[in-house]
Order: structure tokens, then sequence, then C-alpha cells
């Protein structure tokens, strides 16, 4: 019985957590304009795919104002090591998009339309309001073609981590707690075993592939 409780809501959760193992791009913007003097010179390939110093800085940016709402002073920033850590998880991103590449996974003009529509930060008043989602980018230096490029991509890599978290099993270990508790308690309980199962599957599909691929790193340029 508790093979099939993967309900859709569950695997929802299992998803986003799994999505929290590289840094998704798709609203690191808002907030956030360009560094002086943007450049896009590159910090990392990952075969074809780059990362860029400007869309690092972009996303460095975005996560130290999250973290250091939590972090209580200078000091223990630093011990966070911030910029390895987003470097990682852009490379990791980049790693999943080659992967989703080869498997043929794609995303639709109409998926990424209901992406956008579906956006508040798009809406007036509940509704898809183009003016305003025109307005937001430039605000944030972004054009349409840009954004929606990054957004395509986006969902392109939580495509790709879904197909691996799926993969996830749970031990008998698991299962046996799992087993001996009842109602609201057994059901959050697989939520929690399941997401860790599946960010586990997602960690390891990403150190697996990487083998296959030529990855270089220019670290310099961020230091």
């Amino acid at each position: 019985m508790l093979k099939t409780m993967s309900t859709n809501k569950m695997f929802t959760l299992v998803i986003l957590s799994a999505v929290t193992v590289m840094i998704i791009i798709t609203f690191i913007f808002w907030g956030i304009g360009p560094r002086d003097n943007p450049t896009t010179a590159v910090l990392a390939e990952v075969a074809k795919e780059k990362v860029t110093v400007e869309e690092f800085w972009r996303t460095y940016d975005n996560e130290y104002k999250r973290i250091r709402e939590t972090v209580g002073s200078d000091e223990e920033m630093k011990k966070l090591n911030l910029k390895e850590r987003v470097l990682n998880s852009l490379v990791d991103r980049k790693v999943l998009l080659v992967a989703a590449q080869e498997a043929g996974i794609t995303v639709t003009d109409k998926e990424l339309q209901k992406e956008i529509i579906g956006t508040p930060y798009f809406q007036r008043n509940g509704v898809f309001d183009r003016e305003v989602y025109e307005r937001a980018l430039k605000l944030n230096h972004l054009t349409t073609q840009a954004y929606e490029g990054m957004l395509k991509n986006d969902l392109v890599v939580l495509k790709m981590t879904r197909l691996i978290g799926e993969t996830a099993e749970l031990s008998p270990d698991e299962m046996k707690i799992l087993d001996s508790m009842s109602g609201a308690n057994q059901e959050q309980m697989l939520e929690v075993f399941r997401s860790s199962k599946s960010n586990m599957s997602v960690k390891a599909y990403i150190e697996g592939f990487k083998k296959q691929l030529d990855i270089k790193i220019n670290s310099d340029l961020i230091s």
C-alpha cells in the first residue's frame, strides 16, 4: 500500500526539494539589477553550456540577500563559502541541462506560455498583464528573449529532475518505520523519506554524469 502512496501532492514536494540541489535561475532577477560593468566572460563550461560571470553574480547576489536575513554576522557568512556553493550549483544545473538535452527532453511554447501567464509577478489583479511583464523585465535589464530562454532551461531542468526523482526507492528499514505509523504522521514521514531519496538520486546522477563531460572552471574570475 505504501508503495502506491506517491500522490501528486507528495511528488510535487519531492521535486521541489530535489530542485534545491541546484539554484534555479527563473526568478533570480527580482530586485537585482546587473552589477556595474557586467561581463559575459565565461566562468565555467559544461560541454557546450556556459556559466557567465554575470550569471554567477546575479545568482550570488540573490543567494547572499536571502541567506543574510538569517545569518547574524559577516563572520558566519564567510564560513558558508557562498561563492563556491553558488558556482557548484550553477555547474550542476548545467550538467542537468546537458543530460536533459541528450535525453531529448524539451519544453513546448505552450508550456512556456503557461508558466509565464501563471507567474504572480507578471499579473495585475490576478490576471497576466503583458505591460507588467515587459516592465518587470526592463527594470531588471532583461529582454523577453533572454528571460524566456532562461525560463525554458529551468523547465527542462525541472523535467529532468522529476525523471531522476522517479527512480528513488525507499529502503526496507524506511518501509518498516512507515508501517509503524498511521494517518497524517505516516503521510508526512513518507514525504520526508521520498524528498530525501530524490535529493540523493539527483546528486548521485549529477556526479556520475559529470564524469562523461568536459568541464572547465576558471574560478579566478570571481576571486
